[in-house]
């Protein structure tokens, strides 16, 4: 029973991460108006809002106009259900919380190549929490250098936000178990965008594989 209210949570967590970053991306409040279609502007009603179940009773479209709802939406409702049943304890609680919030930050690239830089931040208390002073001061240290050193630089080859999260993960996690992820991460990159000759977002890849392996292991 508590596995069924895990996944449930997680899934309403999901519901929440598609639904703020697809607003960072139209530039929109999170918080007004109320939950509506992007194509049609109409209020969804509650039962339109249930994770999983809306969008499979209403096949991927909107109920009022039509418009196809991105299956992104119920892979991510999917996946959040699925990382909240990984939850053992406040150790496993704490990296969760961190994945939803890279999770969201990652469709927040994938859409606009930009996310809200306070995401790196909140990643230093919540996956840290219980780490000594020197772990949150190399974090610190970490996030403020990237953050000095992209403001003189012209023409970065990778995203600051990026570096960012590479350089916590392999904090939290070890260099060994970082170059699996990031093997992973490149590889997927590299398959999906195999004639693409543009900027690349590549937050996206590198938290798909940091969920993959968390799941795995």
């Amino acid at each position: 029973m508590s596995t069924f209210l895990l996944f449930c949570y997680g899934c309403c967590f999901g519901s929440l991460i598609c639904a703020t970053s697809d607003r960072y991306a139209r530039h929109e409040s999170p918080y007004f108006p109320r939950s509506h279609c992007d194509t049609c502007q109409m209020p969804l009603r509650p039962w339109q809002l249930i994770p999983i179940l809306s969008y499979l009773y209403q096949r991927g479209h909107c109920h009022t106009c039509g418009a196809v709802i991105p299956l992104q939406v119920l892979v991510v409702e999917v996946a959040g259900g699925w990382l909240a049943t990984t939850i053992t304890g406040p150790a496993t609680l704490l990296a969760v919380a961190w994945l939803y919030l890279w999770t969201y930050a990652a469709l927040c690239d994938a859409a606009t190549q930009t996310f809200p830089g306070i995401i790196s931040w909140l990643s230093l208390p919540v996956l840290f929490w219980s780490a000594g002073p020197l772990v949150w001061g190399l974090g610190a240290l970490w996030l403020l250098g990237i953050h000095f050193i992209w403001l003189h630089l012209s023409r970065p080859l990778i995203g600051d936000g990026d570096l960012e999260f590479i350089g916590l993960y392999a904090l939290a996690f070890g260099v060994q178990t970082t170059a699996w992820w990031l093997l992973t991460a490149c590889l997927l990159a590299l398959l999906h965008h195999r004639q693409f000759s543009g900027r690349i977002a590549l937050l996206p890849y590198l938290t798909i594989s940091a969920l993959g392996w968390w799941l795995w292991s």
